[in-house]
């Protein structure tokens, strides 16, 4: 008779702290990621949405857009981070859904889901910010280490962020991978991208145990 053959799952050592994670955005049904693409504000708001205590908004009032209808396919995430406080429409009432969401504001947005207090003292490590209206919500991230500027020490808080820089913020704000072990079958992210661990930790339901160097490893 033939033989079953059992995937051999990873040796986890004796001790190690485990855990199980969830995917919070996914791939395209082209097989792509793409990482480079500019995210919008209901995409954002999608992706922080999971992480809203939801029963903490059952006494607020309902937050809603003219331009977000009913049918609209973001429309709970958005009324969840609106009802939150995470996000605020425009003057003009609206939401704009399909705007991009720039690299300051969604650090704002997660400044908030955090719930963190200004600090006295934060040590200015950009050229860029010192002027911005975001500078106190860069900074605090900066020197929690969630966030890092770029080689010629900008962070740019005006351009619009892309997906790989979304899923690293959102993995080192909620203490999450990068993750090691895992297999991602996207035809546009090859196992040296910069952030192909990251995406990694982002996009699969894993379970996990952190090793000896205190990195996330997955459970196959």
């Amino acid at each position: 008779p033939a033989k079953t053959v059992v995937e051999p799952t990873t040796r986890i050592p004796a001790g190690a702290k485990t855990g199980e994670h969830k995917a919070y955005l996914s791939g395209y049904t082209d097989g792509c990621f793409r990482p480079q693409k500019e995210i919008t504000r209901a995409e954002a708001a999608v992706i922080v949405a999971k992480f809203v205590n939801t029963s903490s908004l059952a006494n607020k009032n309902n937050v809603s857009f003219p331009d977000v209808p009913n049918t609209h396919w973001a429309k709970s995430a958005i009324e969840i981070v609106a009802k939150a406080g995470l996000f605020k429409g425009y003057p003009d009432g609206n939401f704009r859904p399909d705007d991009t969401i720039k690299r300051g504001e969604f650090v704002t947005v997660i400044y908030k889901l955090l719930d963190l207090k200004p600090s006295s003292r934060l040590s200015n490590n950009f050229t860029d910010v010192a002027n911005h209206w975001a500078r106190d919500y860069i900074l605090e991230l900066a020197n929690l280490k969630y966030i890092n500027g770029y080689s010629d020490k900008t962070f740019k808080p005006e351009n619009k962020i892309k997906r790989d820089e979304c899923v690293v913020i959102v993995n080192r704000a909620l203490n999450r991978g990068p993750l090691n072990g895992a297999k991602l079958n996207f035809s546009d992210v090859p196992e040296n991208y910069w952030a192909y661990r990251d995406i990694a930790e982002g996009a699969i339901d894993h379970k996990y145990y952190v090793d000896s160097n205190g990195e996330e490893v997955i459970i196959k």
